[in-house]
């Protein structure tokens, strides 16, 4: 009966949430492209650290070699009230 409520529990997360763990800037990495080298997070805009999530791209795109970060677009999430945004890492162009 218990992992019956589990296994209910965790389908209901999946379906709702996606499951994403939140950053402590109140922003979850929902999606990643390791071709295109971009992360997608997901956020609501009035509680969203910006400065976090900033910082948190940057060290991601570092780690992996690069020294740039490009925002794509904002867009409209699937849950009601969040946004989400890509971030593409990059090489600066240097002169």
């Amino acid at each position: 009966m218990i992992l019956k409520k589990r296994v209910g529990v965790a389908i209901l997360c999946l379906l709702l949430a996606g499951c994403a763990k939140q950053q402590p800037g109140r922003f979850s990495q929902i999606d990643r492209d390791p071709v295109a080298h971009t992360y997608q997070f997901r956020y609501q805009p009035q509680k969203l650290d910006s400065r976090a999530l900033d910082r948190y791209i940057r060290e991601r795109c570092s780690h992996e070699g690069f020294d740039s970060v490009d925002r794509l677009p904002e867009e409209e999430a699937t849950l009601p009230g969040y946004k989400t945004r890509w971030y593409q890492c990059n090489y600066s162009i240097k002169h």
